[in-house]
């Protein structure tokens, strides 16, 4: 017949040893462990070793520790990871910052040379009658930045504004624009040159339209 089982606080046992049992455990622990080890329910959420029976409590302190220190060389390396991370992200941002003020430094120098170009190109305009080609017109480097950059930018007044538009336009539109020039350009350039000086005169009205708005 099978023996009857009964807990005795720690384990299940034959029903003749649980009597005699509980004088001798209390919270897990064999009181009269003829070793001298205490013999806990093993480690985990409820102490050293869960639910795992006979772990003396040395080994169960010492492999507590060394999940403790497992965790904390993850932590550790988590910490390493973010750190590196941040580094990145901030060799990143630096990288950006300096490609834009390099774009913003070949942006200046295109709208220098553009003025300059310009300066000669009306220095010698009455005098001159060497052909006038394509390339030789000094084409602004953007289009739709022309008026505000002629304005002094974006925040220039409406009569700043205005006053840019109309000295653009002397320049730009194309019957005076032709009336000037219309005698040097080259005949296989003309229409392209003419093509694109309508181009740089529309973008100026679409500015100073959306400006006024």
């Amino acid at each position: 017949p099978t023996a009857t089982r009964a807990w005795n606080g720690s384990a299940w046992v034959a029903r003749d040893a649980a009597a005699a049992a509980p004088a001798t455990r209390w919270m897990g622990r064999d009181r009269n462990a003829g070793d001298g080890v205490d013999v806990v329910q093993g480690t985990g959420s409820f102490g050293y070793g869960g639910y795992q029976e006979g772990v003396g409590y040395e080994d169960a302190r010492a492999r507590a520790e060394a999940e403790r220190a497992e965790q904390e060389k993850w932590a550790r390396w988590e910490a390493e990871d973010e750190e590196r991370e941040s580094r990145k992200a901030e060799k990143k941002a630096e990288k950006k910052a300096e490609d834009r003020a390099k774009k913003e430094k070949s942006r200046a120098r295109r709208w220098q040379k553009y003025d300059e170009a310009w300066a000669r190109l009306d220095a010698d305009s009455g005098a001159s009658s060497e052909p006038l080609r394509y390339a030789d017109v000094p084409w602004p480097p953007k289009m739709k930045e022309l008026l505000d950059r002629e304005a002094g930018g974006a925040s220039a007044t409406d009569r700043e504004r205005k006053l840019a538009y109309h000295r653009c336009v002397k320049r730009w539109h194309p019957d005076k624009f032709l009336a000037r020039f219309r005698a040097r350009l080259r005949a296989d350039d003309a229409e392209r040159v003419v093509e694109r000086v309508e181009a740089v005169a529309k973008s100026l009205t679409i500015a100073y339209a959306a400006s006024a708005s």
